[in-house]
């Protein structure tokens, strides 16, 4: 008799479980109202876009006995039909102890908003032995690129020794078609 009253409830009970609220699916898609004035607009990205091909180079030099610039150093080739917004920019600097990385600049940009083309350098400190000297630089920024190549240098304080392979130059962002980019 318990067997056939616990077979008859069954079904029953987890049927009421069905019809609670949190058992049924998501209620449907509906508009969503977000207010705000002009003066402070609500940010939108599309991050989704296929358009956008993400994108990252970096690129290597160093400084010649003597010279006191890596001379070009070529991070990338945009390529024709597209053009590349850069959106972060790194610089990193191994340097022989007493000398000073100064600049590093990019050039080859077709367009720049908002930030100069160069960062500020910074010491960053040495390696434990005292032989390399650290000096980074770091930002996100919004710039442009054209097809053709995007090239920079870095410049230190100094003439003395040679110093190979010392300067890391990375960018990222993405490319994006655009018919009417050519070299």
């Amino acid at each position: 008799m318990k067997t056939k009253l616990f077979l008859l409830l069954t079904p029953i009970l987890l049927s009421c479980f069905a019809l609670l609220p949190i058992a049924r699916a998501a209620p449907s898609p509906s508009n969503v109202n977000v207010v705000n004035t002009t003066a402070s607009p609500v940010p939108v990205r599309d991050v989704d876009n296929p358009a956008r091909q993400p994108f990252e180079a970096q690129g290597m030099g160093g400084f010649a006995d003597g010279a006191s610039t890596t001379g070009d150093i070529t991070i990338a080739t945009v390529p024709a039909g597209k053009l590349l917004v850069i959106e972060h920019v790194s610089v990193l600097g191994t340097m022989i102890p007493g000398q000073k990385m100064i600049r590093a600049p990019i050039f080859g940009l077709s367009h720049v908003v908002g930030l100069k083309r160069e960062t500020e350098v910074k010491e960053y400190g040495d390696n434990a032995d005292g032989t390399t000297d650290y000096f980074i630089a770091s930002a996100s920024v919004r710039f442009y690129a054209n097809p053709g190549a995007l090239r920079c240098f870095a410049e230190r304080n100094s003439v003395a020794g040679a110093n190979p392979d010392s300067v890391t130059f990375t960018i990222s962002g993405y490319l994006v078609d655009c018919p009417t980019c050519v070299p």
